[in-house]
């Protein structure tokens, strides 16, 4: 039998307002909310949520959390509805919470994933999509310079045959 997901939101914030403020959301919107700590780097994703029959890992086998890890802010989801979701970012953003670039929902996959794992995950990829975005922009500026560039051009052009 499937083990079933608790509705829960774990955390790692270090702003005390922002804090109080998740802790909020989440009784406001009956869903259990957990503060994460430095301490919980090793720890599988699916134990932090509570879940008991996760593969334990050979924590031999798997890259640890180095001693001095300045550890970001992150939200997990879990167990949550599609729709919940959806709800609890928009409420997120409504109240004027700061952006947490990384953001997860625990999937088969990563439940078995220790957090730091996770991190070193989402912060790739976080990294790789900004990356994208950098390159989008240069191009767009790129071709917005060439069009202004033909615009000119264009326009001398046309201003030199009126003079003719």
């Amino acid at each position: 039998m499937k083990e079933t997901q608790k509705s829960m939101i774990l955390y790692y914030v270090q702003d005390e307002k922002k804090k109080i403020q998740m802790e909020v959301l989440g009784m406001s919107m009956s869903i259990t909310t957990k503060q994460l700590k430095p301490s919980d780097l090793n720890t599988q994703v699916g134990a932090l949520v509570g879940l008991k029959n996760i593969t334990p890992l050979d924590l031999s086998q798997v890259e640890k959390a180095p001693a001095i890890f300045y550890m970001p802010e992150i939200i997990i989801f879990s167990g949550i509805p599609n729709k919940m979701l959806d709800e609890f970012l928009f409420s997120y953003k409504k109240v004027g919470l700061t952006p947490t670039k990384l953001k997860a929902v625990i999937t088969p996959k990563n439940v078995n994933w220790t957090l730091y794992q996770l991190i070193r995950e989402l912060s790739s990829e976080r990294a790789q999509i900004e990356g994208m975005a950098k390159l989008s922009t240069a191009r767009l500026s790129t071709a917005k310079l060439s069009t202004a560039r033909l615009s000119t051009a264009k326009g001398l052009s046309e201003a030199k045959k009126e003079r003719e």
